[in-house]
């Protein structure tokens, strides 16, 4: 019997595709049941003209702030596919060098929001609550910006997209219709304002949590993306050398996410 030979890989990428292969989602679902749900998820966009409009990038563009001009991708894919483990959230808590200062200063440690910002773990929701969020949801709306320079625009306005966006998500398909929001990123909703932290939070209907810290792996949504589109510039490349003068790439792109319910709709109508 041939053995199956293993190979270590300690990069970000490997990792995380570790975790995909050992989870319940790549063990139930093939590529081929990928692309047929995806299939009924376009379905049912097409039975809902008005939510069609809503993720269409005139739309976003239409939008007066400094983030939504870069939205690029958009794609609706079945929420039964993401991949939300536990062990994306901890990912957040491993060591790495970050650098700041002219001279080239530095520290080595977890992600400096990881116990402080509120949320973050350990004060985001834990994965199964999250996996319960999408056990509820019908699409699955993922928004990827082109490559940009890090640092550009307005810290707050990735979440004034995000939330203006489900408040009219909400107006047409119903209350309750968008059940959980994802950022890419820590939470800056209350830009110029700095969080409260701790856990603490003066405005819990504006906060947006990243998608790496509710356990969804990052690289593979991409990845299904680009299976499921057809567009093979979804796929992420991790960034090495973190803010130092070596840094490749100096651009970024940011994927954000809403899990959308469609019984409220459906309830009303429409």
């Amino acid at each position: 019997m041939k053995k199956t030979q293993l190979v270590e890989n300690y990069s970000i990428e490997g990792i995380a595709q570790s975790i995909v292969k050992n989870h319940p989602v790549s063990q139930k679902y093939t590529d081929d049941d990928k692309k047929r749900m995806y299939n009924e998820c376009q379905e049912k966009l097409e039975t809902l003209p008005v939510l069609e409009a809503l993720i269409s990038l005139d739309h976003f563009h239409s939008y007066n702030n400094t983030f939504a001009p870069y939205l690029k991708r958009p794609a609706i894919i079945p929420p039964e596919i993401v991949v939300v483990d536990s062990r994306i959230q901890e990912m957040c808590a491993l060591p790495y060098w970050s650098y700041y200062g002219s001279t080239g200063e530095g520290r080595f440690g977890a992600c400096m929001g990881i116990g402080s910002f509120s949320c973050c773990p350990p004060f985001s929701l834990k994965a199964d609550k999250v996996q319960a969020k999408l056990d509820k949801a019908d699409l699955f709306l993922v928004l990827q910006t082109q490559p940009r320079e890090f640092g550009v625009g307005e810290a707050g306005d990735q979440a004034k997209t995000i939330n203006r966006l489900a408040k009219e998500i909400t107006e047409v398909l119903g209350k309750g219709s968008v059940v959980q929001k994802f950022g890419g990123g820590p939470c800056v909703a209350c830009s110029p304002q700095p969080c409260e932290c701790g856990g603490e939070c003066r405005a819990p209907e504006n906060k947006i949590p990243s998608l790496e810290g509710l356990g969804v792996c990052v690289d593979q949504l991409c990845k299904d993306c680009a299976l499921l589109t057809g567009d093979n510039t979804w796929p992420i490349t991790w960034i090495k050398g973190f803010g130092s003068p070596n840094q490749p790439s100096m651009q970024i792109k940011v994927t954000i996410a809403l899990a959308i319910k469609l019984v409220a709709q459906h309830m009303r109508g429409h």
